[in-house]
């Protein structure tokens, strides 16, 4: 049997990546992830518009693109691409971001021509693990009558359970006892209170701010005792950005959004994807440092 190989440091700098995802921060994870890989040649778009005028000069290899793209949705942008009326190659590898997935959007996705998905949270692994597969594992491109796109069958490898799903695959099931639905319910409740929080007009800043720290200092004992040391590390890396970057001009609220994004991700995410987990934990604690280190820089050069 031949070994799957994997990309060199000198085929990640040669690639050039199309990041199209409305929300900037997002598009700034997306590009922190690319840039430890050492893929250097990256350019984002914050709409669909955006990235066809870019993509003509621009040429990528690959184009990551989100579900919700803006006005046109990254299916539609797809579709688009695929059609041969945007500038970018209709053969180029688009790999597909989501929050989460079902069966009719994997079914909508697969006729649209996607090649892959990529689940958020967004971590290094998960992208190395996605680009891999397009540049190392390309499916045959079929142009026909009804469908234009990467050829939809591909092998299963019925021993995978990683969090990054492949088109072909169904998605993820688990079975969980009374407690573990009590807790998830719980935990479900928690964030969506705090994400409307978050989501409410404060004319004080400040006092935003602090009314957020405060909320997560007051539901951490809570969190605890559900008893899932990754949802703590995440929940401990919330609290550490606003200690660190909170009454700084760089305070972005949907930094802190995204680790409620994270949590409700691990949530859902099987038992088998420990490792998963684990990457997720130590990604978002390693960027929430750089935003710290970079707050704090800024603060210095203001002063």
């Amino acid at each position: 049997m031949t070994e799957e190989r994997n990309l060199t440091v000198g085929e990640f700098k040669k690639l050039k990546i199309l990041v199209v995802d409305s929300n900037a921060f997002m598009r700034g994870v997306v590009a922190d992830s690319l840039r430890r890989l050492q893929v250097t040649n990256i350019t984002a778009a914050a709409n669909a518009l955006e990235a066809f005028n870019i993509g003509r000069m621009f040429k990528p290899d690959i184009v990551i693109v989100d579900w919700d793209a803006g006005r046109m949705s990254g299916l539609e942008f797809t579709r688009e691409v695929r059609r041969n009326t945007t500038g970018i190659s209709r053969e180029v590898p688009i790999i597909l971001l989501a929050a989460s997935i079902d069966h009719d959007q994997l079914m909508a996705a697969r006729q649209a021509g996607i090649n892959e998905f990529l689940l958020k949270p967004v971590s290094a692994h998960g992208v190395l693990s996605r680009i891999e597969e397009v540049v190392l594992r390309p499916r045959k491109f079929i142009d026909s009558r009804n469908y234009v796109g990467p050829c939809r069958r591909r092998r299963d490898d019925p021993s995978y359970a990683g969090p990054w799903r492949r088109l072909t695959d169904e998605p993820p099931t688990k079975t969980t006892t009374d407690a573990s639905k009590e807790n998830a319910f719980k935990l479900r409740a928690i964030l969506d209170n705090l994400t409307a929080y978050a989501d409410r007009t404060n004319v004080d800043r400040s006092a935003s701010i602090r009314g957020m720290y405060r909320l997560l200092c007051d539901y951490s004992a809570e969190v605890s005792t559900l008893g899932d040391e990754i949802i703590m590390r995440v929940w401990n890396t919330a609290l550490r950005y606003i200690e660190g970057v909170g009454m700084t001009d760089t305070y972005d609220i949907e930094v802190v959004k995204y680790h409620f994004q994270t949590i409700h991700s691990i949530v859902e995410m099987p038992d088998e994807a420990f490792l998963h987990r684990t990457a997720v934990a130590n990604e978002l604690e390693r960027l929430v440092t750089k935003k710290i280190h970079n707050a704090h820089d800024h603060k210095s050069d203001v002063a």
